[in-house]
């Protein structure tokens, strides 16, 4: 097992507080010791947000969300309320960022740093910000209501603004920080997002590595059953019709488990429905897994790395089946992915070319800071709404 200095910013400098042996150790071989269970979540808390939150209620959110040592903050469970008088409409059960895997480019390390069973930082109120509230005890949760922007303007009646609640939590990665997110929208839509930041790994402070974001998400339209994944691709065609695009849904991977890779042509999407809830055009309501990618991470090293070949995997939803490194083993019996219990699981990548921003090094030690990467996906509705959402 490898051993870090696991430091501590006090005043006046760093100081070290000793050695952390075995955290961000190399994967073991076979079967997956690190990849045991980590301890239960604590007990689901509850938010509930209306929207906007300022003026009578239009949509709602109510989100279940649980912490744990390893797999920080998690999702047991959100549910969409599209207007005031309709019911809570499931979207998602469970939710995790289910692996973060860091490969250098010399070949070693290679951290997978979800298994070492890290814990959730505390946060303070500067953490926080003005708006934020610190949940959790301990404090390691924060949640709040933001501004995203302009949501729309319309060539009649102008422009409007739009909010989310977000939920975050960083968890102590030894070296790194990683700010987990989750996002609930004011229009339906959810945003999972993953970002890297702390301080450059000691003695490969200037190594280029990779940061890969591997999610598992439940996806449950309307429920857990009746729950169907699709691909949605942009196609160009070539022959005497070059100017006749279109678009083609297909079931992913043929209707069952498996794996597709994004296609930057294609604007490759997911799309899963439930085609038992239609909207009042009789169009199945849907939620579309939507890439937001700096490229495509494949990786080649000794063990348990095929899992890392892929942008997408579909799986049943069985218990106990949360581990990414997990996933060619998951997939091995092609069990059909329509009309059931569904989980996506999404790779989200980003890579760290090193940079003098990241810090500098003073004497023997290194000091500064790197600034977030951002890394995600987001999960948007499809005929959900029968018309514009929060228009006017």
């Amino acid at each position: 097992m490898l051993s870090r200095w696991k430091m501590s910013l006090l005043a006046g400098g760093i100081v070290v507080l000793g050695l952390w042996a075995g955290a961000r150790a190399q994967q073991p071989d076979k079967e997956p010791s690190p990849f045991q269970a980590p301890p239960q979540a604590k007990p689901v808390n509850e938010v509930i947000q209306e929207f906007p939150s300022n003026d009578q209620m239009r949509t709602a959110w109510k989100v279940h969300w649980a912490t744990s040592t390893g797999f920080g903050l998690t999702l047991q469970g959100a549910w969409f309320k599209r207007a005031p008088k309709e019911k809570w409409m499931q979207v998602v059960g469970d939710c995790r960022l289910s692996e973060m895997f860091v490969p250098y480019h010399s070949g070693s390390p290679r951290f997978w740093d979800i298994s070492y069973n890290f814990s959730l930082c505390k946060v303070n109120k500067n953490e926080a910000g003005p708006h934020g509230k610190v949940l959790g005890n301990p404090p390691n949760v924060v949640c709040e209501v933001r501004d995203r922007g302009l949501a729309y303007v319309d060539t009649g009646k102008g422009g409007r603004r739009g909010q989310k609640l977000v939920l975050f939590a960083t968890l102590d990665a030894a070296n790194y920080r990683y700010v987990i997110e989750y996002g609930f929208q004011d229009d339906g839509v959810i945003t999972f997002r993953v970002g890297s930041t702390g301080r450059n790994y000691g003695s490969r402070e200037w190594e280029g590595h990779m940061h890969n974001g591997l999610w598992r998400v439940d996806v449950n339209v309307d429920g857990p059953a009746n729950n169907s994944v699709l691909v949605m691709e942009h196609m160009e065609p070539v022959g005497e019709q070059r100017a006749n695009a279109k678009t083609i849904h297909r079931p992913f991977n043929g209707g069952r488990e498996g794996f597709e890779d994004w296609d930057p042509l294609k604007f490759t999407m997911l799309s899963i429905q439930n085609d038992k809830k239609r909207n009042i055009r009789n169009q199945p309501a849907a939620w579309d897994v939507m890439p937001l990618r700096h490229g495509n991470a494949r990786h080649y090293g000794p063990d348990n790395e095929e899992c890392t070949r892929h942008d997408f995997w579909v799986t049943q939803n069985r218990t106990g089946e949360i581990y990414y490194v997990k996933l060619p083993k998951y997939v091995a019996k092609a069990e059909p992915i329509m009309n059931t219990d569904v989980v996506v699981w999404v790779s989200t990548a980003g890579h760290h070319e090193p940079r003098s921003e990241d810090g500098e090094m003073k004497g023997t030690s290194f000091e500064g800071v790197t600034q977030l990467m951002w890394c995600g996906f987001d999960l948007r509705p499809r005929n959900v709404f029968d018309r514009s959402p929060l228009y006017p």
